[in-house]
């Protein structure tokens, strides 16, 4: 079978995105199906401009019409992360898509209006319609589901939690860190929707208090020097910008460092949790999305607060002041991940969402 999956730019030291990362992962995981990329979304190095962002997406629906016609026996994997910019623009893409009677799954990645209780009125209308064409939806977690089925009637909701490959993490052992300074990470878009302002803002403190650490931040800026010349700033010596980082150097980072760092307004469930979690780090992240399904609080992470720098430096602190229930806490997030969290299962599951939407076309 083969299958159209839509997404960002899938290479990942032009794009960091969450989506590419599960798109690459399906892709690399399930042989027994032929991808073919299509690419929606701004690139990281794209200009962000209203007037450029409306050319970018007109031109890339002629070429979706195109496309289509192209491949008219592909199923549509249409990746559908619920932020205004991915709504208001996707979904004509997968109108366009549902009138020409091509077999669609849609696969959400959390944003902003997943859990909002409060979504303006064009939001709510468009969610409606996408979730009444009866395709199949896939989400995280088990609270995803209930908000589509409670909020929008959706039916033919199928829980699949994100999932990482295995196999470097499977034999990484972490040696235990009892001294020395505490090294913190952040993977992914620097940008304020991320927690930024709240990272920085905890690490001030935490460097006022005397703690030992040092923070990494890797990815992009959405802003070019909105973020790293403040951290470099404030910090000093404590703080390192990694730059876009992938593959052995990614891994490198992940065996290097002891927590990782999330304070996020939204998410779905992040891959760089996950991964993070695989090597026996600890996360401190924030309760949104789906994370609370991966990290139990105060057993292989600790929940803070939005918005709430205090919370994030008593978490730290308490990390920093009992290194070997740190070390306990990240063997138990790499056991949680690598029992949990199956490559095969994955898409076995996936496998049967696609043959499941093929046969109900055939009748």
């Amino acid at each position: 079978m083969d299958i159209i999956i839509v997404a960002p730019s899938l290479d990942p030291t032009v794009n960091v995105s969450g989506v590419s990362a599960v798109a690459n992962f399906i892709i690399h995981n399930n042989p027994s199906r032929q991808y073919l990329h299509f690419q929606q979304g701004k690139g990281d190095t794209e200009s962000g401009h209203l007037i450029s962002r409306a050319s970018r997406i007109c031109r890339t629906y002629r070429h979706w019409k195109s496309f289509l016609s192209t491949h008219p026996d592909c199923l549509v994997h249409y990746n559908f992360p619920l932020d205004a910019p991915s709504i208001l623009r996707d979904y004509w893409f997968m109108a366009l898509a549902v009138r020409k009677k091509r077999k669609m799954v849609v696969h959400i990645h959390g944003g902003l209006y997943l859990f909002k209780t409060k979504r303006p009125w064009v939001i709510n209308r468009l969610l409606k319609s996408v979730f009444q064409w009866g395709l199949p939806v896939i989400v995280q977690s088990d609270k995803e589901e209930a908000v589509l089925k409670n909020d929008f009637k959706a039916e033919k909701v199928q829980v699949l939690a994100n999932c990482i490959d295995l196999g470097d993490a499977q034999t990484f052992k972490r040696e235990p860190c009892l001294h020395g300074p505490l090294e913190i990470v952040y993977l992914g878009r620097i940008e304020p929707n991320k927690g930024m302002d709240d990272m920085l803002k905890a690490a001030e403190m935490l460097k006022r208090r005397g703690v030992n650490f040092r923070l990494h931040l890797a990815g992009k800026e959405q802003t070019a020097g909105a973020y790293i010349p403040r951290f470099e700033k404030a910090l000093g010596s404590q703080f390192v910008y990694e730059g876009i980082v992938s593959g052995a150097k990614k891994e490198q980072l992940m065996k290097k460092c002891q927590v990782f760092l999330l304070p996020s307004l939204y998410e779905g469930l992040p891959m760089s949790l996950l991964e993070c979690m695989s090597y026996g780090m600890v996360p401190v992240t924030t309760n949104v999305g789906s994370i609370s399904t991966v990290v139990e609080n105060g057993k292989n992470g600790f929940l803070v607060h939005q918005k709430d720098a205090d919370s994030i430096v008593t978490a730290i602190t308490t990390i920093d002041q009992d290194r070997q229930r740190m070390n306990e806490m990240g063997l138990l997030a790499q056991s949680t991940i690598i029992h949990q969290f199956s490559p095969q299962q994955y898409i076995t599951t996936l496998n049967h969402i696609y043959d499941s939407e093929v046969k109900t076309h055939l009748h």
